[in-house]
């Protein structure tokens, strides 16, 4: 610029309309997070570049959707992946989402958050069919009931004593003594004997009395041996599940309570982790105006400004719009600026 001409300000307005672009499109980025955030995704690393959300546990591991931020989201797409490859008609062989139409059609203002949410909705009901929540049968994990039948193709008629219920695992434990089940989980179903003794007894009139009268031979067979301990190990079987259903039963509200303080948290933790994306948006937002080579772009444009301002007082000056004095008070202070400035500048290049 020479000490007398003109120029105009063409830079200074660029820069203007950069910040102004990056500006919104940090606020894109940090409502897509947010979004997310409601879905029920976690920020993987500080720079919010890889969430997780969590959908099922599966026999094959836990399932779960991944998320993967390009740095210019949310101009491109992300790129989304579930942990376990499924059979679905938005997933690839590897389990990566390709065919949800709204991300095939991506724009920065698309809702990342709902399209999470559809597609976890999918998987979960994916992840609850059998197909993938039935774990593997062993014989080592066969019911202990199966080992009290003595020959093949007989059913047990009741449960193990030993087996317990999923409920009845996690609470914790009573004050009060519970029944003993040890030496039932070691009872074995008597066998099936080949002869009858008490038959061999009976003459030919009570063996056709047998034959022949249901209720007689009912109740001979209830006074069996046999009969009889097979009639109390069912009645202890019983009264031992029972007890351990009345025990899991007197923990029903504990369990109401803390179901619905666990789904506060949730809640709270969630609004949270919102509130915490969107600050953590702004924090970037300010950082970024704050970069040096932002930096360096307004400490240049102030110094073009400042010549261009000189320039007109000058020129003011030669055209006897102003007398001396007021040249001196006014042009003197900003060009000593501008080389100010302009040495600053200077000296950040050399480095």
């Amino acid at each position: 610029m020479s000490f007398f001409g003109y120029g105009g300000r063409s830079s200074s307005s660029r820069a203007s309309q950069q910040d102004t672009h990056l500006s919104e499109l940090e606020r894109l980025r940090g409502r897509q997070l947010a979004s997310v955030v409601r879905a029920g995704g976690r920020a993987k690393n500080q720079q919010q570049t890889t969430f997780e959300v969590a959908i099922a546990d599966t026999a094959r591991g836990p399932l779960t959707l991944q998320l993967q931020l390009p740095t210019e989201f949310p101009v491109k797409v992300p790129r989304l992946k579930a942990s376990i490859p499924l059979q679905h008609r938005w997933l690839d062989a590897a389990g990566n989402v390709q065919g949800h139409p709204d991300l095939n059609n991506w724009t920065a203002h698309s809702d990342l958050g709902r399209i999470v949410s559809e597609i976890v909705t999918e998987l979960r009901a994916i992840a609850n069919s059998a197909s993938v929540n039935k774990p593997p049968v062993s014989p080592a994990s066969s019911s202990p009931a199966a080992s009290l039948s003595p020959y093949p193709g007989s059913r047990p008629s009741y449960p193990s004593p030993g087996r317990r219920s999923p409920q009845a695992q996690i609470q914790p434990q009573e004050t009060k003594k519970t029944p003993d089940t040890s030496k039932m989980q070691r009872t074995q179903m008597p066998a099936i004997p080949s002869t009858f003794p008490e038959l061999q007894d009976l003459s030919q009139s009570q063996l056709e009395k047998l034959n022949s009268d249901r209720r007689a031979l009912k109740k001979f067979v209830k006074e069996l041996t046999l009969v009889k301990e097979f009639t109390q190990l069912r009645d202890d079987v019983l009264h031992s599940n029972m007890d351990i259903a009345k025990t899991t039963l007197k923990h029903e509200s504990e369990l109401r309570e803390l179901r619905a303080l666990v789904e506060q948290q949730r809640a709270e933790l969630r609004a949270a982790q919102e509130a915490l994306a969107e600050k953590q948006a702004q924090q970037q937002s300010i950082a970024a105006r704050h970069r040096p080579d932002a930096l360096l772009e307004q400490l240049s444009a102030a110094a073009k400004d400042l010549d261009n301002e000189t320039d007109e007082i000058a020129t003011q000056f030669a055209h006897g719009d102003i007398d001396v004095a007021q040249f001196i008070a006014t042009y003197l202070p900003q060009r000593n600026l501008y080389h100010e400035r302009s040495l600053k500048l200077a000296r950040v290049h050399q480095h």
